[in-house]
């Protein structure tokens, strides 16, 4: 219980670029600034049954954002873990062997890349069936879009996360379990700063 205890940080600590850029991200989106990169990734793309192939939410703004943002947190993470003993214990990642910035700053957009990347089927599906973008329906179907929509970046940044870390089974297990749950928190309360139109 105390090794289990002493790595959930640890793993929350290796997810928190991921963590940081995603809320810088909901936050840039927002913005009135680039403008020119509000534009669905999509491109309004209506498919043969009549709907969108990924929907107006998901906007090449937002795809590049969480990418350079993931990528400038990977960066400043690791300063700090080389910079205090503190950081360093609590770091599974070996920063120490990354020789130049343009290492952490690939491997950071390379991970903001995998989490935006898999969010694209969630959001296919979703308008097969008619779930329309930033919303959900009720009863088991929205139930379960409810858990795939936290679920679904964690996945790709697991996959991704071989590239660079090999996490045991049990690492794997608890930052796919803390992540998704960290990402449903995250959603509640830019919800309720009314940065985002749906909870979870």
């Amino acid at each position: 219980m105390d090794n289990l205890l002493t790595l959930i940080p640890k793993v929350i600590f290796m997810f928190s670029p991921v963590i940081l850029g995603g809320i810088n991200n909901m936050i840039f989106v927002k913005l009135p600034i680039l403008r020119g990169l509000s534009v669905p990734i999509d491109s309004g793309l209506t498919l043969k049954d009549g709907k969108r192939l990924f929907g107006h939410n998901k906007t090449w703004k937002g795809f590049i954002g969480m990418i350079a943002f993931t990528a400038f947190w990977f960066v400043i993470i690791a300063v700090i873990a080389r910079s205090f003993s503190w950081a360093q214990d609590m770091s599974l990642l070996q920063y120490s062997s990354y020789h130049t910035p343009y290492t952490e700053l690939f491997f950071g957009a390379l991970w903001g890349f995998s989490y935006v990347l898999f969010e694209l089927p969630n959001s296919y599906i979703k308008r097969r069936i008619g779930i329309p973008p930033g919303k959900n329906i009720k009863g088991f179907t929205g139930l379960l879009f409810t858990f795939i929509d936290q679920a679904d970046s964690v996945i790709g940044c697991m996959l991704f996360m071989p590239l660079f870390y090999t996490p045991t089974l049990v690492e794997a297990l608890i930052l796919f379990i803390t992540g998704s749950g960290i990402h449903y928190v995250i959603n509640i309360l830019l919800y309720l700063i009314k940065l985002k139109k749906q909870a979870g």
